[in-house]
């Protein structure tokens, strides 16, 4: 514990390292089932737009937990890495900043055998569905 205690002893724990950054958050509740939301949250530096946040996210929540979520997240490079959970897959996707995907990864089995642009058109194919399917 003493080892532990004399590395800590030389940094400084209360320089922060990220910067500061601002927080939307809103809830949508669905009108046709009950305890059915959608959360979206978009997160903002000194340099992003309220419509080119660092940080954006949606959510859709039951009673039971997240059933599905989209999150991108954009590097200071332009770069961007999206992930696309479902309650079955998990899809993981980083673009560069003119789109073409720089790496991909999934949680599917055959994944060796799907095509790529496949498994990430579907994935996002799905979130818009719910997104629309929601408001509907």
């Amino acid at each position: 514990m003493t080892n532990i205690l004399k590395i800590a002893e030389g940094l400084n724990i209360t320089t922060p390292t990220a910067p500061k950054m601002t927080v939307k958050k809103a809830v949508f509740n669905s009108l046709k089932t009950p305890d059915y939301r959608m959360i979206t949250t978009k997160c903002f530096d000194n340099t992003s737009t309220l419509l080119n946040p660092r940080i954006d996210s949606i959510e859709f929540v039951d009673k039971n937990g997240i059933k599905a979520s989209y999150t991108s997240k954009r590097f200071q490079n332009g770069n961007r890495f999206e992930v696309y959970r479902f309650s079955d897959e998990i899809v993981k996707v980083l673009k560069d900043k003119f789109g073409q995907i720089r790496g991909f990864k999934s949680t599917t089995a055959d994944n060796a055998n799907l095509n790529q642009e496949k498994i990430y058109e579907n994935a996002k194919e799905a979130i818009r569905n719910k997104t629309h399917y929601f408001f509907a």
